[in-house]
């Protein structure tokens, strides 16, 4: 499987900032003609979302059950660290000291609070850079499985107590349900994705990426997330949520600028993410990319 490195240098082909050219102008009767040279008949689906960049960093539903599953990591492995602290039993506790970190870990990528705060920003562009697997749905589920597996067995062996057990149950069955189900849809969606390489693979992908990638052109221009989904239904009639449009983004794109906070590259907050084509050409060229 091949995987792009998600921080190279910003040469290398990463997100433009700059305002799109041709976005439109107003003609002398006052109207607004739409900028940009778009073929007659490849225009942008009717009600396309316009995916910006505000629109990507948007909580989802899956996020708040992502964030929900690391509380509880964090919850069970906190008092099963505490109650074995008192006992001195020193080494399962360090065990939950190591639950709590990665569970915290977790808790900051999808977290719904403090989003604007520029250390949250860094914390999710450094565990996106040193820990890629956990940006990954099936990363996410993988290591749910396992954290909640590890503080069940924890809590169980090591603490006495009806309550205790029922806490233990309740805190740990949900992580490894979330685990088990990110991994099918990770799963899913990675096929889903695989199937559209192949159909554009088949193809010229030169001539197609020009015909579509019209908000950022040239060398060093790619495909917007409504560009991209436009390529995609019009090569296979592959459809992708925002939710997904962010998945796929954060797994192609090697430098992904998007998710960093705009007040610490100091861009606006409306610029679009896009694909360079370089990462295109080399995702359609390459293997299976997992989200």
């Amino acid at each position: 499987m091949s995987m792009p490195n998600m921080y190279s240098q910003q040469g290398q082909g990463g997100y433009g900032y700059s305002q799109p050219p041709n976005q439109g102008q107003c003609d002398q009767q006052g109207g607004f003609q739409q900028g940009g040279g778009y073929p007659p008949q490849m225009g942008y689906p009717s009600g396309a979302p316009a995916n910006s960049l505000k629109q990507m960093q948007t909580t989802t539903s899956m996020n708040l059950v992502f964030f929900g599953a690391a509380c509880c990591i964090i919850l069970g492995a906190f008092i099963s660290g505490l109650s074995l602290l008192c006992s001195w039993e020193w080494v399962d506790c360090l065990e939950c000291c190591y639950l709590v970190v990665f569970g915290g870990i977790l808790a900051v990528l999808d977290t719904p609070f403090m989003k604007t705060i520029k250390i949250m920003g860094d914390l999710k562009m450094y565990i996106g850079k040193y820990i890629q697997l956990l940006t990954r749905v099936t990363g996410k589920g993988i290591t749910f499985l396992f954290l909640g597996s590890s503080l069940f067995t924890v809590m169980v062996d090591n603490l006495e107590g009806g309550f205790m057990i029922f806490l233990a149950v309740v805190l740990c069955f949900f992580p490894v349900v979330v685990g088990f189900a990110a991994i099918v849809i990770g799963i899913m969606k990675s096929q889903k994705l695989a199937k559209a390489r192949h159909l554009l693979s088949q193809g010229a992908i030169e001539h197609r990426y020009l015909q579509w990638a019209q908000t950022y052109q040239g060398p060093q221009g790619g495909l917007t997330p409504t560009e991209f989904n436009s390529l995609t239904m019009e090569n296979g009639g592959f459809k992708w949520e925002d939710a997904d449009l962010k998945l796929i983004f954060n797994a192609l794109v090697s430098n992904p600028a998007w998710r960093i906070n705009a007040q610490n590259s100091g861009r606006p907050m409306d610029s679009e993410p896009k694909i360079p084509k370089e990462d295109l050409m080399s995702w359609v060229r390459g293997g299976m990319v997992w989200l």
